[in-house]
């Protein structure tokens, strides 16, 4: 019975969906056909027209400047052209041409077919105030008039005007009156199909003629006229719908060129469907038997078929209650159903096997399930805390949070304090899930851990560990990775991308993204360059560093949580609290439905300021590198130091060494830039004095060289590495070099002695 209804359906259907598409194509062909009859009856009228049209231009342009012919012309017209009812030839009364012709003739066609004429200047009304006359002489080129009916031939009539020219101006007009009893037979001749019929309008809405003769003369339906003026139907030219008295009726026109009038065929859409749906009946009758023939083969073949399927059900029976030592039936025939005994059979015996196998499996598996704990417990003790608070001077916080998808994962976090109060923090994602991925993860975090005290940037260290993940890198795993520097004293701040997404930065504005130049992935390319970005954090300033993982993350409609909700969240968040757990919270809420598809790595700092504000004093100068500039700055040096009680010994270092190095960039290190710029950066901490010097001259490392050799005369020593350099690293107590695309870079400390307990 499923059977036969499924097919029953599936042939309805179809019968349906064919009906309609068969359906489509008719009425697309009728449609083509009843167009095709409009325009061929429109033709046939407009060549009876241009008929009339064309003799009372001749005759127009005749008569003008012959007005003496004008009535035997007008009299042969009307004899050769058995279409024309009456023809006349007025001329403006006073013209000399009217005094000349003498009179305005008129010939008229008589009821008996004879000719009669007179004189339009006779008749009790003139002429010349008439509407066809005054409207005629504007139409040099011609003009058909409205349908009238003669009172006195009792038939409707429509005339043509054409004025007559003489010396640049109309002197009269050749007006043609023509009978519509034509119009009748050109719609008989167009051989409709029967229940189709025509029709013509003209610009009033009158019948002109119709296949049902009362209703010739007759204004037509103001439903009618308004479809015949609307829009026609897309797609279908000239082709309007009409329901009338319940009838679907579908209408197509065509204009009368010359004249304001329209033929018009209507054809019900039931004469269109007719021979379509009886021949649809006829298939669905002979179909309903074939499926009441089809439901009686299928309803023995399947009984005959399932018998012996009622022995191997109550087998499988015994085979979900464990019972496996059972017989089966003998197998008769080597049909789907012999084959499927054997087949039971053999799973019978090899079941016992099998749930063997899967006890075994088991264990496997709670095994793996421990290693995998173990695994993650290794993975994070690998990263340090997610909290840290900055306890010497409470300048910065960091909250940071790892989510992996799986047991473990590929999404990594890290940060440690550097020499020369540099603090460093990454967060990295590596290309894969899963056990490959976190292996891949631990190296990189050993890398950078080993690594970083011999790296001055993060770009330096960024180049460090990816030629070492690119080696013996056979399956071409690779990390994108954001690394950073903060000088945890002043605030400044140094970011290197390495194919990894963009930081947010907000506080006492709104969120946004930070413009870091990305490099490669690290581990595919050894001679990847990593860009740097340089940026100061103000006061209550939060840099948030973030993985894949939250803006992919999807919710059941599969949409991305998306960098645009990220600000938005941000905005929202309160200052006060742990920026991590409220975007991981955020984003676990968002994807509840769906479910975490990637490793998710937090990391936020926050910048208090705090020690900045209450312990230091700060210079910072930006000047041309000239001799002149160079002075003025180490007297602005000077100044501040002793404003801030360092001793004059320290202070004395400070300049000598300043004074040393900045001379040595005016004369060496800025000769090719004559418009080169030097900046200094100075902090004053109650410990220790630190300057930074930056400037845009060649590369140049002073720690390559090592201490000369204090013999022979050192008044005279101006190579590379001199006296010069040898004060410069006695007298400060460490000295960093980094070289980028901005310049060249020296960090300096100089130790006050307040630290070892003595007094300024």
């Amino acid at each position: 019975m499923w059977v036969l209804a499924g097919a029953t359906l599936v042939f309805v259907a179809s019968g349906y969906l064919l009906f309609r598409m068969v359906g489509q194509q008719v009425l697309q062909q009728a449609q083509r056909e009843s167009g095709a009859w409009a325009s061929q009856g429109s033709s046939l009228v407009q060549e009876r027209l241009d008929n009339i049209t064309n003799t009372a231009r001749v005759l127009a342009s005749i008569i003008g400047p012959r007005p003496l012919d004008a009535k035997p012309l007008i009299h042969d017209a009307m004899a050769g052209n058995p279409d024309l009812a009456g023809l006349a030839a007025a001329f403006v009364p006073g013209r000399p041409a009217a005094r000349e012709a003498g009179q305005s003739p008129f010939v008229g066609r008589q009821s008996d077919g004879s000719l009669a004429m007179r004189d339009l200047a006779k008749d009790a009304q003139p002429y010349w105030n008439t509407a066809w006359f005054q409207r005629g002489l504007a139409c040099s080129q011609g003009c058909w008039h409205e349908v009238f009916r003669s009172q006195s031939r009792h038939r409707l009539l429509v005339s043509y005007s054409s004025s007559m020219q003489a010396d640049g101006a109309a002197i009269g007009v050749v007006n043609a009156d023509v009978t519509l009893d034509w119009l009748q037979g050109i719609l008989q001749s167009m051989q409709l199909p029967a229940g189709a019929h025509a029709f013509v309008i003209d610009q009033q809405g009158m019948y002109l003629a119709n296949d049902t003769m009362e209703r010739v003369g007759k204004k037509a339906d103001n439903t009618l006229l308004d479809l015949l003026n609307a829009p026609s139907l897309k797609g279908h030219a000239n082709a309007h719908e009409l329901d009338q008295q319940g009838a679907h009726v579908w209408i197509y026109d065509e204009p009368i060129n010359g004249t304001q009038w329209k033929l018009a065929v209507a054809v019900p859409e039931e004469l269109i469907y007719a021979q379509v749906r009886d021949a649809f009946v006829a298939v669905l009758v002979l179909g309903a038997l074939t499926l009441l023939i089809l439901g009686l083969i299928v309803m023995v073949t399947i009984r005959r078929t399932l018998a012996p399927l009622g022995v191997l059900a109550e087998r499988a029976e015994q085979v979900s209650r464990g019972a496996l030592d059972f017989a089966l039936p003998r197998v008769r025939r080597h049909d789907e159903i012999g084959r499927l005994t054997h087949a039971f059979d053999k799973m019978r015996r090899e079941l016992a096997a099998h749930l063997e196998e899967l006890t075994r499996f088991a264990r496997e598996q709670a095994r793996l399930a421990s290693e995998l704990d173990i695994a993650q417990q290794i993975q994070t003790a690998l990263l340090p805390g997610p909290h840290y608070l900055d306890a010497r001077c409470h300048n910065f916080e960091l909250y940071a949070a790892l989510k992996p998808a799986r047991s473990v994962g590929g999404d990594l976090y890290s940060y440690f304090m550097l020499p020369s109060q540099r603090f460093c923090f990454m967060v990295g994602d590596v290309a894969d899930k899963g056990i490959p991925a976190a292996l891949f993860m631990a190296r990189t975090i050993t890398l950078a851990k080993a690594m970083a005290s011999h790296a001055q940037s993060p770009q330096q260290l960024l180049q460090l560990i990816n030629q070492e993940l690119c080696r013996n890198n056979d399956n071409c795993m690779f990390v994108t990775l954001l690394c950073g520097f903060l000088d945890v004293v002043t605030g400044h701040m140094t970011l290197a991308s390495a194919g990894h997404d963009p930081p947010v930065l907000w506080g006492n504005h709104a969120p946004t993204w930070l413009p870091v130049t990305s490099g490669p992935a690290l581990g595919l390319d050894e001679d990847a360059a990593f860009p740097v970005l340089r940026t100061r954090l103000r006061p209550g300033d939060t840099l948030l560093v973030y993985t894949d993982g939250v803006t992919e993350a999807a919710n059941e409609a599969l949409e991305h949580y998306g960098g645009e909700r990220l600000l938005a969240r941000l905005g929202q968040f309160q200052q006060s609290g742990d920026p991590t757990q409220f975007l991981a919270e955020d984003v676990e809420s968002y994807a509840a439905g769906y479910g975490q598809s990637d490793d998710i790595a937090l990391l936020a700092l926050r910048w208090n300021h705090v020690g900045l504000e209450d312990e230091t004093s700060m210079l910072d100068l930006a000047f041309p590198a000239t001799l002149e500039k160079v002075f003025d700055a180490l007297d602005h040096c000077e100044k501040r130091l002793h404003d801030a009680g360092i001793r004059s010994g320290l202070r004395d270092d400070v300049r000598l060494v300043l004074e040393e190095l900045m001379v040595n960039m005016v004369h060496h290190g800025c000769s090719g830039n004559p418009a080169g710029c030097i900046g200094l950066r100075m902090m004053i901490l109650e410990e220790a004095v630190l300057v930074e010097l930056n400037h845009e001259g060649a590369p140049f490392d002073p720690l390559q060289f090592g201490a000369p050799a204090l013999t022979g005369d050192l008044a005279d020593r101006n190579d590379d590495g001199g006296l010069g350099l040898h004060l410069v690293r006695a007298m400060s107590s460490e000295l960093n070099y980094t070289h980028d695309e901005y310049g060249n870079h020296l960090q300096l400390r100089f130790a006050n002695p307040t630290e070892h307990g003595h007094g300024t």
